[in-house]
């Protein structure tokens, strides 16, 4: 009986650590989601390319402005 007992217990936890694994797996059932479309036409991957240099720029421009203002705050406060 305490074999049997034993059985389920080690059964539960089993199914329990292995849907608790699964469940924190991300799915990569459709493009987008985990994947990224990749296209042959070479004009979408220059569309895609000058798509990311624009969020790169924005990126460094946010840099900049935050950067200045921080400086400016630092000089302000001395006087």
């Amino acid at each position: 009986m305490r074999f049997f007992n034993f059985t389920k217990i080690l059964l539960v936890v089993a199914a329990s650590a292995t849907a608790a694994n699964t469940a924190s797996a991300k799915p990569n059932s459709y493009p987008g989601e985990n994947s990224r479309f990749k296209s042959s036409d070479p004009a979408v991957i220059a569309q895609q390319k000058a798509e990311r240099q624009q969020r790169i720029d924005k990126r460094k421009e946010r840099r900049e402005r935050r950067r200045q203002e921080r400086l400016n705050r630092k000089n302000n406060r001395s006087n």
